[in-house]
Parts: C-alpha cells; sequence; structure tokens
C-alpha cells in the first residue's frame, strides 16, 4: 500500500517503514492505522485499539505494537506479546526493532523451534 502524504519528515518516514515490517506490509493493518493523505493515524489511538475488536488476538497486538512505534500510545505488555504472537508475529516485530534501532541485518525466519539470530547481523 502506498501513501500519498504530503510534507512527509525523514523520521515519519522512517517509522512507516518500520511498521511496515512490523504488519508484514498487511494493506488491511496499514489502512486501519494510518490515514491515506496526511503522515498521522487515522483516528486517535485509543478509538483505533477499541475498533480493532475484530481483529485476531494476534493482529490486535500487532496494532497495539504499531502504535507504541509511531506514537508511543499502544500500551501492549508483554505477556499479551507471549499469549497470542505466533512465530511470524516475532520474527517480524524482532526485525522491525532491528530497523528501528539502525542495526544491521535481520531475525533469520527458521523453523520455530530455531529461533536464532544470524551471526552475520550481529557484526
Amino acid at each position: 500500500m502506498n501513501f500519498t502524504w504530503q510534507k512527509t519528515t525523514d523520521s515519519e518516514k522512517q517509522l512507516l517503514g518500520v511498521i511496515r515490517i512490523l504488519v508484514g506490509d498487511d494493506p488491511r493493518l496499514l489502512q486501519f492505522l494510518f490515514d491515506p493523505i496526511q503522515p498521522r493515524l487515522r483516528r486517535r489511538a485509543g478509538i483505533l485499539k477499541e475498533d480493532s475488536w475484530n481483529f485476531s488476538h494476534g493482529e490486535q497486538g500487532i496494532i497495539r505494537a504499531a502504535l507504541d512505534i509511531w506514537s508511543g500510545s499502544g500500551h501492549l505488555l508483554l505477556w499479551e506479546m507471549l499469549e497470542t504472537w505466533d512465530h511470524v508475529n516475532w520474527i517480524r516485530f524482532l526485525n522491525a526493532l532491528i530497523a528501528l534501532k539502525g542495526f544491521s541485518g535481520q531475525v533469520a525466519e527458521s523453523s520455530p523451534s530455531r529461533r536464532l539470530v544470524r551471526r552475520d547481523s550481529l557484526s
């Protein structure tokens, strides 16, 4: 999904890129979260959290993580992540954090029993 945002700051571009990684570039989640014209949330964060009830529990957590990245307003708790996220959500979350912090590399997408970070990504 492409946004036609005008006057976007470098910070907003970076945060959108990180959130794209987090949501797996899912257009449903991106459209749910963001205004298509301006670099801002589609609605207030609290309303988005309330409106996310029709998504799966894992997707609700991803939405809240995206809100935390964008504005610190998702209030996602670690125990919720542990209870609801599958392997794919964790890989996307960790890769989004790596991109957010500006580290090189990414988490390897191995089987759920082998969630290892590639050695070459740590240097």
